[in-house]
């Protein structure tokens, strides 16, 4: 059971902003350190990353690769603050069946407009002690839900002209994962909506609503993640592109830049030299 909880002061449509999510999901034995350190040796050591655990939230999001070894440290010692993602996992036997119910809530909950979930990314976080998670978007729209310990998330409206500009969207959609005038400002924390996971809730975003977590105490914090591709972020997608590339014609109509990018990426397609940004979102096999 996954069901979406609009609060009471919500307002517009289902799917635009940031959302609570309530769940049954954490109740399956999945997430017990056995069962953990089985999925870790069922994921290529290329989908697994780490970063430093305790960056600040206004401080550059950066991940690199871990070793099997640092891995198996990291995760053993219940005295290290740690920080783990597994990518590209939703294909995996042990999560599929879950990842097909994650996304069988979104398609029946949300309107076609950002329920579609055609291609998809799976994630899991794996965190502990003071980690925390920077600052940041992204470009596919997420359900989260915390299967085990807890977690302290602020998510932010994609929206609010003041936390996320036009020109942060360029950039972002341009090809800076990181993009410079995107800044965290503790004054935006009025604007969030502040949740502490604990198992049996969960979150929705939309594609690049602002958010940052940190997790407090050392029982390991599980978080899985079903990232999607949905219609109006590939529209936001290649309007910002088109403004990227040709800025002195910004001021026409987004429906016009959209189509018109849509065109020349399929023209690259035909010719074989295009290679999108997010090649890692797939179809969900069933």
């Amino acid at each position: 059971m996954i069901q979406f909880q609009p609060s009471s002061s919500y307002r517009g449509d289902l799917g635009k902003e940031p959302t609570i999510v309530v769940h049954d999901c954490h109740g399956e034995g999945l997430f017990s350190n056995k069962n953990l350190i089985r999925l870790l040796n069922s994921v290529s050591p290329e989908k697994i990353k780490t970063k430093i655990p305790s960056q600040k939230w206004q401080e550059v999001f950066n991940t690199r690769k871990i070793s099997p070894p640092e891995l198996v440290e990291l995760f053993d010692s219940d005295d290290n603050d740690c920080w783990i993602v597994l990518h590209e996992i939703e294909n995996t036997p042990m999560l599929r069946r879950l990842f097909l119910e994650m996304a069988a809530a979104l398609t029946s909950s949300l309107p076609p407009t950002y329920g579609q979930v055609k291609l998809c990314t799976g994630s899991l976080f794996i965190s502990r002690g003071a980690a925390t998670t920077p600052f940041h978007m992204d470009y596919g729209s997420n359900l989260l839900l915390q299967l085990r310990g807890n977690k302290r998330f602020l998510a932010f409206s994609p929206n609010d002209p003041e936390l996320v500009s036009k020109q942060s969207l360029r950039e972002f959609f341009g090809g800076d994962a990181n993009p410079p005038s995107l800044k965290y400002d503790p004054a935006f924390d009025t604007k969030a909506l502040i949740l502490n996971l604990e198992p049996g809730l969960g979150l929705y975003m939309p594609s690049t609503s602002p958010h940052c977590t940190e997790t407090r105490d050392h029982d390991l914090s599980v978080t899985i993640s079903l990232s999607f591709v949905c219609p109006l972020a590939d529209r936001i997608r290649r309007s910002a592109l088109f403004d990227r590339k040709l800025p002195r014609l910004r001021f026409l109509p987004d429906g016009l830049k959209y189509g018109v990018a849509t065109c020349y990426e399929m023209l690259r397609q035909t010719r074989g030299d295009y290679h999108p940004r997010h090649e890692s979102f797939k179809p969900l096999v069933s």
